[in-house]
């Protein structure tokens, strides 16, 4: 039984990592056909983050590594997309998740490009 346990839990760390990262390209497009800047909120204590009014879960047994390395506004790490697409405020950004088997990176670079990995970015 570990051994399943151990393949669910590497499957559903993957899977909260890209849906955290379609949520951001979701983010980035509907900025750019707006003209709008778009948001979404972090809320690492409570394992879960935010575009508009929907708000997005982590898996049980998926948790932040610390409150991301976004901007704040209101206090909130937040990655804010320009209607141009490029991140607000800031030379890109990470969202580390982890569960007792591993760690996923959720990178955004500058330009607003979204991708996970299984490496920290340098």
């Amino acid at each position: 039984m570990p051994v399943f346990t151990k393949t669910l839990e590497s499957a559903q760390l993957k899977s909260d990592a890209q849906q955290m990262a379609s949520v951001l390209r979701m983010a980035r497009q509907e900025a750019i056909t707006s003209s709008q800047q778009k948001d979404v909120v972090f809320y690492p204590y409570y394992a879960k983050y935010k575009l508009g009014s929907k708000y997005y879960y982590l898996s049980s047994g998926t948790q932040f590594v610390g409150e991301t390395n976004f901007d704040k506004k209101a206090l909130k790490p937040t990655c804010s997309f320009l209607p141009s697409g490029a991140l607000n405020g800031t030379l890109g950004g990470t969202v580390t998740l982890r569960n007792n088997q591993s760690m996923k990176y959720i990178i955004v670079d500058m330009a607003g490009r979204v991708r996970v990995s299984d490496e920290q970015s340098k």
